[in-house]
């Protein structure tokens, strides 16, 4: 998909929740994000992996 600012954004069903939204970061939507930040634990760490591997570490 093109990357400028006459895109739609597109809602997608969020992989945690199912909840549809469309901000969502490796399948994740914002208020499940907040929910595993706050959280904290295995399944944050996961997360993390995961965005780490789709758009590198910095």
């Amino acid at each position: 998909m093109a990357d400028d600012d006459t895109s739609t954004a597109l809602p997608q069903t969020c992989v945690r929740c199912g909840q549809v939204a469309l901000l969502r970061i490796v399948g994740r939507c914002g208020d499940c994000i907040g929910t595993l930040g706050l959280a904290g634990g295995d399944e944050y760490a996961a997360w993390r992996a995961e965005v780490k591997a789709e758009f590198g570490a910095k």
